[in-house]
């Protein structure tokens, strides 16, 4: 006997809140690494993030093919007609109301999150431009030896 569909979606809802909760702390670990400059951790988190958002899109997967499959849109308005009309209509919309508020803290943390990258970043181009003596691209001259600056009255990085 097939599992009824308002009991899957629960079960599965639980699954997604679970696993948006964990998203939430895994996003809020990268901003502290953001923060401390912490490039290890960096590239840890966003090993374990890209997992995260396979597995939540794989349970939004099925939930959308599980309301489509009883003719019910795969929106947010075809998950509300479906618990509005579910006997246990009450704790749908509390999982459905728990991933909503989850899913806005994590759009408000990878938000900051996306800032303080665009920060390292300006903040990277301007350390580049300087060790690269400015404007000039060259770092090499012409006589094959690693230069800042782009011309002969460049600072040497290495001497051969």
């Amino acid at each position: 006997m097939a599992e009824p569909l308002g009991t899957f979606l629960a079960r599965r809802m639980g699954d997604e809140i679970a696993l948006l909760r964990d998203f939430v702390a895994v996003l809020e670990r990268e901003q502290a690494g953001l923060s401390a400059d912490h490039a290890e951790e960096i590239a840890t988190v966003a090993q374990i993030k890209v997992e995260l958002v396979r597995q939540l899109g794989q349970i939004a997967a099925e939930r959308n093919l599980a309301l489509a499959r009883v003719g019910f849109t795969t929106d947010r308005a075809g998950l509300d007609a479906f618990i509005d009309c579910q006997a246990e209509s009450a704790k749908l919309a509390q999982q459905r109301d728990q991933l909503l508020a989850l899913a806005g803290e994590a759009d408000r943390i990878n938000r900051t999150n996306g800032k303080l990258i665009r920060m390292r970043m300006v903040h990277n181009q301007k350390s580049l431009t300087f060790l690269l003596g400015g404007e000039s691209a060259s770092t090499y001259g012409r006589d094959g030896r690693a230069m800042l600056g782009g011309g002969p009255a460049g600072r040497r990085l290495t001497t051969a």
